[in-house]
């Protein structure tokens, strides 16, 4: 239900509030009390700007990651944050989980698809992911092993 003009009207005349504070007092729209203002002569009042200090920092991927995965049993670790509709973990939607725990644990960016080495699915244990390099230098190693066999 919104509140009528001659509502907002009094509540702006009696107090020196923001149009945000109005209009959540009488449960209508800001621009509503914004009219009402207009329609008085009186100046704009929007909602005061959050100061520097007052804005909440960004949460990092990494606190993110922190927030969200679960050590479990054998050294594994789970998410129960947010995951794509195919299951796969992210931290934003943009970066999966498994880049993450790869940059936490191995100290560099991964360089293509992080994947897991274990028989969990999605686990995010850090020695438990391999990015393309790891994966391709593990498979060059498996082949001079079979040559030297």
């Amino acid at each position: 239900m919104t509140a009528s003009w001659e509502a907002i009207a009094a509540a702006v005349r009696a107090e020196d509030v923001s149009d945000l504070e109005v209009a959540g007092r009488l449960g209508c729209k800001p621009y509503l009390v914004a009219r009402v203002r207009r329609d008085l002569g009186q100046p704009a009042f929007p909602a005061p700007a959050f100061p520097a200090t007052a804005r909440p920092a960004r949460i990092t991927d990494e606190a993110r990651f922190e927030e969200n995965a679960v050590v479990i049993a054998g050294g594994h670790v789970t998410w129960r944050g947010r995951s794509t509709i195919h299951g796969v973990p992210i931290v934003d939607p943009f970066v999966t989980a498994a880049r993450v725990a790869f940059r936490m644990y191995h100290g560099r960016e991964p360089e293509g698809q992080v994947r897991t080495t274990c028989e969990v699915k999605h686990c995010l244990a850090g020695g438990h992911l391999a990015d393309r390099v790891m994966r391709e230098q593990a498979r060059g190693d498996r082949r001079a092993l079979d040559a030297c066999l």
